[in-house]
């Protein structure tokens, strides 16, 4: 009689595992508790594609041991509740990269999709046998866009156009007033006393794939998302201080109540304040207007109404109408772009690839209609897009590559 054959590799990681508590494991693992044994099983079983069923098992008997959350409890909050618990704090001796994503429809294994995506990702974006190669349905394509990087166009008063990322440190340029001076990766003006004769203006654009920071001439600084851009003037002068601005810009504004600061949004929307630090995100491309309040006050005015933020809260106003409403927000989770985050909770595809779109200088072209679901999670700005894609495809996003052309498919 043959002797039966010995179970799978992945069976024996699965036993080894199992032998443990595995909310304990997890812990153990993230300590740094493990002993090798259990590492090497660990690391294994998130390896091994062949495991994905066991590892599911897993994390559904230790959610049984999780205390049912109350009736007034929303999925969000429950969401909230164990990404606390599970995400934030660094494997010992390595820098993991922040990568967590799930559908709401697995809200209910929030825990294990969560650290799916924020253990296992790890592994596979730092197993050598997981080259950076962008995929597809039927091959693969040999070769990757890298992320977007610090950027800009500067365009003068008088037209002539400067490219920011091939410039070197210094004064590039004298206008009437002020000396404009680059600075690793920073624009800043610096007003030399003389009298400015007339008001000149210059505008700032990022291209998609860019972002930048400017201090402007009265110490205000400036980040700029990717395909953003704001004019403003030289030197500012007379009763306020007036910029224009589209896409998403983030303002730390210096006070001065004699002369408060006003951003132009379009012609029938504007933000006033006196000093205080806030975001806009004010692509055209996106459904709405939203003003995000860090710190101190801001009146925002759409035609003849406005409405005053206080710290934490969002403005929202539409395109397509009149209406706008005050919501409160995780100010955090509207700054990562500017902390090197993409932050996806509660945006479905459509809105995840117009952010990828523009961080990754992509056309993004669907093939039929995507699901109206709603995506949750973080991911590291500094990935590739591959690394993106590929971690996308976890949560069932199909999609092909052709040129700088993302096509998403049904």
């Amino acid at each position: 009689m043959a002797p039966p054959h010995p179970p799978s590799l992945g069976v024996c990681y699965y036993i080894i595992i199992q032998s443990m508590d595995f909310k304990q494991l997890l812990n153990n693992y993230r300590n740094g508790t493990m002993n090798e044994e259990q590492r090497a099983a660990f690391e294994q079983l998130l390896h091994d594609q062949g495991s994905e069923q066991q590892l599911q098992q897993l994390l559904n008997d230790s959610l049984e041991n999780i205390e049912p959350v109350a009736a007034d409890e929303t999925q969000e909050y429950l969401y909230e509740r164990i990404k606390t618990q599970y995400i934030g704090e660094e494997v010992p001796g390595k820098q993991a990269p922040r990568i967590h994503l799930l559908k709401p429809v697995w809200l209910r294994y929030a825990a294990a999709v969560i650290i799916i995506f924020g253990v296992a990702a790890y592994f596979l974006l730092n197993n050598p046998k997981h080259g950076p190669v962008v995929t597809n349905t039927s091959k693969q394509v040999q070769h990757d866009m890298a992320p977007g990087h610090d950027g800009a166009v500067l365009t003068l008063a008088n037209g002539r156009r400067m490219v920011l990322d091939s410039l070197g440190n210094g004064v590039i340029a004298k206008q009437n007033g002020a000396q404009v001076i680059l600075q690793n990766g920073s624009l800043a003006y610096h007003l030399n006393g003389q009298t400015a004769n007339a008001v000149e203006y210059n505008t700032m654009h990022t291209p998609r794939g860019r972002q930048f920071q400017l201090t402007l001439p009265d110490g205000t600084k400036v980040w700029l998302n990717a395909a953003s851009s704001i004019k403003y003037p030289t030197v500012f002068t007379g009763n306020a201080r007036t910029v224009e601005i589209n896409g998403e810009v983030y303002f730390e504004v210096v006070k001065n109540a004699a002369m408060p600061f006003i951003v132009k949004i379009n012609e029938a929307t504007k933000v006033e304040v006196l000093g205080t630090h806030f975001n806009i995100n004010a692509y055209n491309d996106e459904p709405a207007i939203k003003t995000t309040l860090l710190e101190g006050s801001v009146k925002v005015t759409k035609d003849a109404a406005s409405a005053i933020l206080k710290p934490g809260e969002q403005i929202s106003i539409s395109h397509s109408s009149q209406k706008s409403h005050i919501i409160p927000v995780l100010t955090d989770e509207v700054m990562a772009w500017k902390n090197g985050l993409f932050n996806f909770n509660g945006y479905d595809i459509k809105a995840v690839m117009r952010e990828i779109g523009r961080w990754y200088d992509l056309d993004i072209v669907y093939e039929g209609e995507p699901e109206p679901e709603e995506v949750m999670g973080e991911l590291q700005r500094s990935l590739s897009l591959s690394q993106v894609m590929k971690i996308l495809q976890k949560i069932h996003v199909k999609y092909r590559i052709e040129g700088r052309k993302l096509i998403v498919m049904k």
